[in-house]
This record gives C-alpha cells, sequence and structure tokens, in this order.
C-alpha cells in the first residue's frame, strides 16, 4: 500500500463515508478509493459525463437509514439505490453463476441485470441513458425503481442465489424490512 496521509474531516463527511461502507471489514481508506479513485475509472452513462463530479456517490440524495442484511451480517447503505446494488454485488461476490442467473429473471417491460443498458430496457429504451448503471465488468442494473419494485426484485434475488428473503436476506430502511 502507498503511504498514508492523515487528514482532517468534519462530521458530516465521516457520516457520508459511514453511510457508503459494505462491510465492517472496508476501511475509510477502502471507501474513499471506491467512491472517487474507482468510480472515475468506470464507465458513465450520457447524464453523469455533462454533470461530471468526483464526488458523484457523495451528493446522492439520502432519505432514511438503509442496511442490507445477508446472514446476519449488516451493511449501512446511502439509500435505496445503494441498498439494491449493495445486495446484487454481494450476491454475486458469494457466488459469480448468481448474475447470468438473475438476468434470467425479467419483468413486463424490463429486465433485472443485463450485459449491456440496452437490454435492461426492452420496453422504454430511452431509460437506459438516465438509469442504467454498471454493476461489474459486463454487467449493468436499473436504478430507476420504486421501493415497491427494489423489495420485489430483491426476494427474487433471494431465491435465485437460494436464500430465504425476510430470515436471510433483508433490504431495511429504518430498521424495517421493505
Amino acid at each position: 500500500m502507498d503511504r498514508l496521509k492523515q487528514i482532517g474531516i468534519d462530521l458530516e463527511v465521516h457520516r457520508a463515508i459511514e453511510r457508503a461502507r459494505r462491510s465492517f471489514n472496508e476501511s475509510e481508506n477502502d471507501i474513499l478509493r471506491r467512491l472517487l479513485v474507482e468510480r472515475e475509472a468506470q464507465p458513465r452513462s450520457p447524464r453523469e459525463t455533462q454533470n461530471s463530479s468526483s464526488v458523484v456517490e457523495l451528493r446522492s440524495r439520502v432519505r432514511g437509514n438503509w442496511t442490507v442484511e445477508i446472514r446476519g451480517e449488516r451493511l449501512a447503505a446511502a439509500n435505496l439505490k445503494d441498498a439494491y446494488r449493495t445486495l446484487l454485488l454481494q450476491l454475486h461476490g458469494a457466488d459469480p453463476s448468481f448474475l447470468p442467473a438473475f438476468a434470467e429473471e425479467k419483468g413486463r417491460l424490463r429486465r433485472y441485470v443485463a450485459k449491456s443498458p440496452d437490454e435492461l430496457f426492452v420496453g422504454s429504451p430511452h431509460l437506459a441513458a438516465d438509469h442504467a448503471r454498471q454493476l461489474v465488468e459486463g454487467w449493468w442494473y436499473d436504478t430507476n425503481l420504486s421501493t415497491e419494485q427494489v423489495s420485489k426484485r430483491a426476494r427474487i434475488a433471494a431465491r435465485v442465489s437460494g436464500l430465504r428473503y425476510g430470515e436471510e436476506v433483508r433490504i431495511l430502511e429504518n430498521l424495517r424490512e421493505i
């Protein structure tokens, strides 16, 4: 690891870092690297490119206290979109066959995950520019979702991964299951 430098941050910035924490094993440096350095290396949608900022994740809307719980481990999330993304990343990390299996599931007009932004929005391709985000290399997911839609998709994701929603997997808003 490169030499570390101590910096001073205010309480609001510290809270933003903690909201972005995915696990207790992740250091503050790991979180900032993911949010600032690795984020810059990811492909961006046309909308993000127009509103370019190196702190895109830190300025995203925060509403409520979101938590993803998988087999008893709780992971903080900044908002509903971040909770859904965290869930997908954790399930993919536990089983690399999860995303291909989850890609077989789809709604009436949208896929849950796809290998390209255009494949996500079968019925409304114009939404891809603003609402498709890269999850991991080669996989994209939809961020234009209501709480009800995320809840439904989280249940399907749990089933696909062989877990029981509500027992082994949950997304919580203010410690209440969605």
